[in-house]
C-alpha cells in the first residue's frame, strides 16, 4: 500500500516544476536575450581597433567605431535591462525550487525511514517514482543556480563594459552615446584596457 504522505510530496514537487520550467520559463526567455545579445556583442567587438593608434586614418576608425557603437546602445541597454528583470526572476524561481527540495527531501526521509523491503509492489514502486523526483528537483535546482550565476556574470560585467564605454566615447572622442541624455553612475576614468579585457570576457560569457 502506497503512502500518501509521499505521494502528495511527489504531486507537489511535480506542480513546482511544471510552475517554473513551463514553455515560456525565465531560462527559454534568457537564451533568447543572450542570442540577441550576442548578434549585437558580434557588430560591436572591439578586438580589431588599435586605440592607442594615432594618424588620420586610425582616427577615422575608432570615430566610425564609436559612431556604429551610439546607434546600437539604446538596443544593447534594453537587453541588458531585460536580463537585469530575468536575473530576479531566476533568483526567485531559484529560491522557490530549493525551498520545495528542502521540504521534498523531509517528506523523503520520513517516507525512507519507514521503509521495509518486504513492502509490496506498489510501495516499491512508490519508492522508486520517489528517488526519480528527488532526482529531478536536485537536477533543476542545479540548473537554475547555473542561470542565475550565468545571469549575474553577464549583467555585472555588461555593466561595467558600457559605463566604460560612454565614458571613453564621451572623454577621448566627444562621442555621446547616450544621445544626449544624462546617465547616472557613469563617473570616473576612461579605461581603454579594461573596456577591451571587459567586453572580451563579455563576449566569451555569450557564447
Amino acid at each position: 500500500m502506497y503512502s500518501v504522505e509521499m505521494k502528495n510530496a511527489v504531486s507537489s514537487a511535480q506542480s513546482c516544476i511544471d510552475m517554473c520550467c513551463g514553455p515560456q520559463n525565465v531560462a527559454v526567455k534568457t537564451a533568447e536575450y543572450i542570442s540577441a545579445f550576442a548578434k549585437y556583442l558580434d557588430v560591436l567587438d572591439p578586438s580589431g581597433i588599435d586605440f592607442t593608434k594615432t594618424g588620420f586614418f586610425a582616427g577615422i576608425r575608432i570615430k566610425k567605431y564609436w559612431q556604429l557603437f551610439a546607434e546600437h546602445y539604446s538596443k544593447v541597454q534594453t537587453i541588458t535591462g531585460e536580463l537585469k528583470k530575468n536575473r530576479l526572476i531566476a533568483e526567485n524561481t531559484l529560491t522557490t525550487l530549493k525551498r520545495e527540495l528542502g521540504t521534498y527531501k523531509t517528506a523523503l526521509d520520513s517516507f525512507m525511514a519507514g521503509f521495509s523491503e518486504n513492502a509490496d509492489s506498489e510501495l516499491l514502486d512508490q519508492k522508486m517514482v520517489a528517488l526519480n523526483m528527488k532526482g529531478i528537483l536536485e537536477n533543476t535546482v542545479a540548473e537554475y543556480t547555473a542561470l542565475t550565476e550565468r545571469l549575474s556574470g553577464i549583467t555585472t560585467t555588461a555593466a561595467d563594459v558600457f559605463t566604460n564605454a560612454v565614458l571613453i566615447a564621451r572623454v577621448n572622442y566627444q562621442i555621446n552615446l547616450t544621445g544626449g541624455e544624462q546617465i547616472s553612475g557613469v563617473s570616473g576614468k576612461a579605461d581603454i584596457a579594461g573596456f577591451s579585457s571587459g567586453f572580451s570576457r563579455l563576449y566569451s560569457m555569450c557564447r
